[in-house]
């Protein structure tokens, strides 16, 4: 049951990353020309006043939670392929059962023995 667990991470680590990728993309963002905020005429043309706060306040956390969700993601998958990314193979030979350990094999002299007289 921990094997099943355990190949979850994997998947995990890389829908958060995609989420946050795709987030960040599909996320509406506020045009800044000359220093200041640019207010898309839909938002304007309405009865409700405009607040400008609340429209930044939203798109900061928009772009809070994107981050999140992506530097979780890239940090999970970091640490899964850590041995990967490093470049230190894993000891796959430590990972096996002890039973199932292949034997030393002997050496063998490729020189003919002498014989004592």
């Amino acid at each position: 049951m921990a094997t099943v667990a355990s190949d979850r991470w994997p998947l995990i680590c890389w829908l958060l990353f995609a989420a946050g990728l795709l987030f960040q993309l599909f996320s509406p963002r506020l045009k800044i020309s000359n220093g200041a905020f640019v207010i898309p005429p839909e938002m304007a043309a309405g009865k409700n006043a405009i607040r400008l706060d609340e429209i930044v306040a939203r798109q900061r956390r928009l772009q809070l939670l994107s981050v999140l969700l992506t530097l979780s993601g890239a940090f999970g998958l970091a640490f899964l392929y850590r041995d990967t990314l490093i470049g230190e193979p894993r000891d796959e030979v430590a990972d096996r059962p002890r039973n199932q350990l292949a034997p030393i094999p002997r050496e063998v002299s490729t020189q003919a023995q002498r014989e004592k007289p």
